[in-house]
């Protein structure tokens, strides 16, 4: 936030309508979006916010603000926020992207905001020219980083395409591979989270892992989340050597990885540690291919899970090796390309929060 700026609410700034249930407006055929706080839900034959403004969750997602540059319909669980004279619509999204709308929660269960407080928020605004400067600025940036984020899902899509072309579908099997269930070819290793109110479980040198944290098909471990060796020693934890797979068993299912450092794991796994038959990187994206079905092998009463006896008889295309091994030659030249882009990505996506930081905080 720049001193020189002037300080106002946000009721000055933009007009904050209320969102209205869709159903009597509802239409497949609809020129308008009808939007809820996660995006477009259907389409409308009628409006209630003109295109240029943004929306912020009044119920449940609170804090993931979305811009749309067009007529739309927001449903009863969303405001939206229409700028007012003075005020650059794409200035305001940003300015609502660097609000902790979670600080208005007004609920202990389901996040909520209520109308009246959010005109009180204050804010700070510079000029109209200043506001499209910045704008121009992080419009530039976000850009740049979303041209990354697809180049990335386009070379993930690249790996997959060149699977199929060498070893067809992974569950029609329609080039007549070998099938063999899981157990007959990898160990399984599942894993356990060590007590969190030891404190001398924590901090140490060794990675750990959950599912939530995977991210790509690569896990080099995290740089917070470490125990230490009594946790190694005291609970039923086992090494994990490099190249093992994971693969996550709980919510959410049918994540896959391949460890770059050894590393232990919660109990969300049941981990592949592949016999001379299977290629890691083979077994990454075949499972990759089998994502729903996985999901359907999950079952429990409160939460969804993948047995170990489950996951034992999984079945699985077994090519030859060294089609196997050409696969992974691909596939890791593919990956090479991807860590200069995420590197990229990860220089863009902090210079576009040090802006923001700079322009809001």
């Amino acid at each position: 936030m720049r001193n020189n700026w002037t300080h106002i609410s946000l009721g000055d700034a933009c007009d904050i309508i209320n969102g209205k249930n869709q159903k009597a407006v509802e239409d497949p055929s609809g020129a308008f979006p009808i939007y809820g706080s996660g995006g477009i839900m259907g389409y409308a034959n009628s409006y209630l916010c003109k295109g240029g403004s943004t929306i912020i969750g009044r119920k449940g997602t609170i804090n993931r603000p979305l811009y749309v540059d067009k007529d739309f319909w927001n449903v009863d669980t969303a405001f939206g926020l229409s700028p007012k004279a003075g005020i650059a619509p794409r200035f305001l999204f940003y300015l609502c992207k660097s609000i902790n709308w979670l600080k208005y929660n007004k609920s202990t269960t389901l996040p909520s905001l209520v109308k009246s407080d959010l005109l009180q928020i204050p804010i700070s605004v510079p000029g109209l020219a200043e506001q499209q400067r910045i704008v121009d600025e992080l419009d530039l940036l976000s850009d740049i980083i979303d041209k990354k984020k697809a180049q990335l899902r386009d070379l993930d899509a690249l790996t997959q395409s060149i699977f199929y072309e060498m070893f067809g579908d992974p569950i029609a099997n329609e080039k007549g591979w070998r099938f063999c269930a899981l157990k007959d070819v990898s160990d399984i290793v599942g894993g356990s989270t060590p007590k969190t109110n030891v404190e001398e479980y924590w901090g140490g040198t060794y990675n750990w892992v959950t599912p939530a944290e995977l991210h790509g098909e690569r896990y080099q471990g995290s740089t917070e989340r470490k125990i230490s060796d009594l946790a190694v020693e005291k609970t039923n934890l086992t090494l994990l050597p490099v190249g093992t797979v994971l693969l996550s068993s709980r919510a959410p299912i049918g994540k896959v990885a391949i460890t770059t450092e050894p590393m232990y794991c919660n109990q969300g796994f049941k981990n592949l540690i592949c016999s001379e038959s299977l290629n890691n990187e083979y077994v990454c994206q075949a499972l990759k291919c089998k994502t729903e079905y996985l999901q359907s092998l999950g079952t429990g009463a409160t939460f969804k899970e993948i047995s170990k006896k489950t996951t034992e008889n999984i079945k699985i295309a077994v090519p030859p090796i060294a089609l196997q091994t050409e696969f992974a030659k691909k596939v890791v030249a593919i990956e090479a390309q991807k860590r200069v882009v995420c590197e990229s990505l990860i220089d863009s996506q902090s210079l576009f929060d040090s802006k923001m930081s700079y322009y809001f905080e």
